[in-house]
């Protein structure tokens, strides 16, 4: 299998996982990508430059331009029979770029989230569902991260015939958790350490943390590892300005994950940055790294989809409304006894439910097998 992926953002643990993945299961890997800070050598990586962040207007000028360029690559490599490409964009690109070709080939579409401008009744959501649905023609392979993307976006707006299959946001490279969940073990009983972990674009998970360290001072310490997005940036600003918040900055996925998770208690799970889509059918990244080193979460009736997986596996709690009385009552009466059972639940769930790349694997087989 001589395999082309393409990624809007290279500079991402996402990026990071498939391309691992990927280098170790076909026998020719091409990439071609944009990146959002900076870029990432890879072997046989061609970039593109920095992705424009702003409107579609922007994005589509961009792609259009890049299409020469794009086919060039594409041209020079008259081996690659599969194409994997990430997110919306970068597959209108590789679909605008092979609109006339003769060339063939097994395509696969993974969707991490959903923008609210692709449930839009507006001209601009139209044209934009229009063209998802011409990906979505060409589509051998269609993945997602959460089954409620396929529930509530995809069955719900399009006809598409495409396979389907899930590829959670589970920690690759695998790494060893057991030393970080012994040391976690000796917390100190006097606070409760909130992580919020990732990429911050949820101003209101950062607003109501910063109610809570403002409230609880003496009980509560918030934990932040990452980097926020510009709209976010005076509201965290103000949250680690607190001498109850430490932050430890931007990080290196995966290597990094042992000395963040081993500072907190429970993480914030929860996410509003788009209430009326993405935040109701996404799984995020730090679910899952907070279930393999044994971390109870937090999160709101408003984050559907993870409210199922914290109930499923009975590890973490679920507060109705997301609003600082909510979050004080949920404390002032959360004990330690309590705490250590929920923290119990983990030991029965196999390390592999929060980590390891299988899913990947075995669509990758499956596209091997109809390639013979």
């Amino acid at each position: 299998m001589h395999l082309l992926t393409l990624f809007f953002v290279i500079d991402g643990s996402h990026a990071k996982k498939r391309i691992l993945t990927f280098k170790n299961n076909v026998d020719e890997l091409t990439i071609v990508s944009y990146y959002r800070i900076k870029n990432v050598e890879y072997e046989n990586h061609h970039s593109l430059g920095k992705s424009p962040q702003k409107h579609y207007i922007s994005r589509f000028i961009k792609l259009i331009f890049d299409i020469p360029r794009f086919s060039k690559i594409l041209n020079s490599n008259p081996k690659i029979d599969v194409v994997y490409a990430w997110n919306f964009d970068i597959a209108l690109l590789f679909m605008f770029a092979t609109l006339f070709s003769k060339r063939r080939y097994k395509f696969i579409y993974e969707v991490a989230d959903i923008k609210p401008i692709l449930l839009s009744k507006s001209i601009v959501g139209i044209i934009l569902r229009k063209l998802e649905q011409f990906i979505l023609n060409k589509t051998d392979y269609l993945c997602v991260t959460s089954e409620d993307f396929l529930d509530n976006y995809f069955d719900k707006y399009y006809d598409y015939f495409a396979n389907t299959h899930i590829l959670e946001n589970k920690v690759f490279p695998v790494i060893d958790s057991t030393l970080s969940k012994k040391s976690n073990i000796t917390r100190d009983k006097s606070k409760w350490r909130i992580g919020y972990v990732g990429l911050f674009r949820c101003n209101t998970s950062l607003q109501l943390l910063l109610e809570l360290a403002n409230c609880l001072q003496e009980d509560i310490e918030i934990i932040l590892a990452g980097r926020p997005e510009k709209h976010v940036k005076d509201t965290f600003n103000k949250l680690v300005s607190l001498k109850n918040t430490y932050n430890m900055g931007e990080y290196n996925y995966p290597d990094d994950l042992p000395n963040i998770y081993t500072k907190i208690d429970i993480i914030w799970s929860a996410d509003f940055s788009d209430l009326l889509t993405n935040s109701k059918w996404l799984l995020p990244n730090r679910i899952y790294e907070a279930g393999l080193f044994d971390i109870p979460q937090l999160c709101f009736l408003d984050n559907v989809a993870i409210c199922k997986y914290i109930r499923s596996y009975n590890i973490g709690w679920v507060i109705e409304e997301a609003n600082i009385e909510s979050l004080l009552s949920f404390f002032s009466s959360l004990t330690y006894e309590q705490y250590q059972q929920i923290k119990s639940n983990y030991t029965s769930l196999p390390t592999d439910q929060f980590s390891g790349d299988e899913q990947l694997k075995s669509l990758l087989n499956r596209v091997k097998d109809e390639l013979q």
